[in-house]
């Protein structure tokens, strides 16, 4: 059973590297934003920095699941100096400097909550307005930044958050490497245009994550507003991870620790940002209940899809049939096609064994307990 998942492993990291966006789709974006960061700081009077964030900056991006649609690039306008600037104003300055550029205003959807987003061909780019949150608590240097937030009645109040930590975090995270030391970025500046990673190689938690993340998207298919959002997923899943370098590993303790890190006290739901502890991810389950009875509905189900009823079954094509009713057709074709190559490589190679039980293949090095396969010998896994 233990060769069965790690070859269930391999799959599955197969198919996450198939959910990914292609080099292709990524230049597109990246040059989307640069010439949108260099077109808002040419045009505001306040020292610039445009930075990425969400999963575009995580490496943990999925392709949509109809592959014509659009996935996100998100981008965070900073204005230094621009603290004491009402919440009203400081959304206002961006949105009307891309109102300014004659494409960018065709490209302007209506207005969101603490967003400006304009539609491209092939994705949407979210433009989150903000200065920096300079307090006792949060001195000069520091990286948390306040941004706006529209409420039904019109009205404009502001939010902190910390983005650029959060992705220091998530990166010790996957790495388990020693945290990220950065000097201050509010301290230096003309127009800065941060990089996006590019992350040419994934790690087992970012793979995690775009699995568990194309599951959500399949599962709520047509109700995704109570659909868990990603940010509750990647850090919860960033929470459980115990450096299991196997993608079934690390699936299984992810799926068996998330609800650890999930805090109820009288009533209410808590997950708080591990960088700023004022943000609470869960205040939407407290005001919506529904949203917190799906994420453990989802949560029960994902790991009964992708983990334990694979393993009953008996035969690659029963699993890949299996596996596209909750991670869809056409990157679980693409996984499986590769699959198959690495497997007819293994036996070429005299890299493929068999287990006498019931498991199948084994693309591995020789053991006393497994059977060299010979010839054109094939078996399902």
């Amino acid at each position: 059973m233990e060769h069965k998942k790690q070859e269930l492993g391999r799959i599955l990291d197969l198919i996450a590297d198939e959910l990914n966006i292609t080099p292709t789709m990524m230049d597109k974006a990246v040059s989307s934003y640069e010439a949108v960061g260099k077109w808002l700081g040419e045009g505001i009077d306040y020292k610039v920095t445009i930075k990425p964030q969400g999963s575009m900056n995580l490496g943990t991006v999925v392709r949509p699941i109809d592959e014509d649609d659009d996935y996100d690039m998100d981008l965070v306008c900073l204005l230094e100096g621009g603290q004491n600037l009402l919440p009203k104003s400081l959304k206002g300055l961006v949105g009307n400097r891309l109102k300014e550029h004659e494409i960018y205003k065709q490209k302007l959807e209506k207005e969101g909550k603490r967003c400006w987003t304009m539609s491209y061909d092939g994705f949407h780019m979210d433009i989150l307005p903000s200065s920096p949150q300079y307090t006792k608590a949060q001195p000069f240097g520091s990286t948390s930044i306040r941004l706006t937030h529209k409420l039904e009645n019109g009205e404009y109040i502001n939010k902190y958050s910390d983005p650029e930590a959060y992705h220091d975090w998530f990166v010790d995270r996957m790495t388990n490497d020693h945290p990220i030391n950065k000097s201050g970025v509010f301290s230096e500046r003309a127009t800065k245009i941060e990089k996006v990673p590019t992350y040419k190689r994934r790690t087992t938690l970012q793979k995690a994550i775009q699995l568990l993340k194309r599951h959500r998207d399949i599962m709520f298919l047509g109700n995704s507003d109570d659909a868990p959002i990603s940010i509750i997923i990647t850090t919860l899943a960033a929470y459980s991870y115990k450096g299991e370098s196997n993608i079934y590993d690390a699936l299984m303790s992810i799926l068996d620790n998330m609800q650890n890190h999930i805090e109820y006290n009288n009533g209410e739901y808590k997950i708080l940002n591990p960088v700023m502890q004022e943000e609470n991810f869960a205040d939407k389950w407290n005001e919506k209940p529904q949203k917190a009875d799906n994420f453990f509905r989802w949560l029960t189900t994902v790991k009964k899809d992708i983990l334990e009823s694979p393993l009953k079954l008996s035969g690659i094509d029963e699993i890949g049939e299996a596996l596209k009713q909750c991670l869809g057709e056409k990157p679980i074709n693409r996984a499986l096609n590769k699959y198959g190559e690495e497997m007819r490589t293994a036996r070429e190679n005299n890299r493929l064994y068999v287990d006498g039980g019931k498991n199948g293949l084994v693309n591995t090095t020789a053991a006393s307990s497994l059977l060299k396969v010979k010839g054109h010998t094939f078996f399902g896994i």
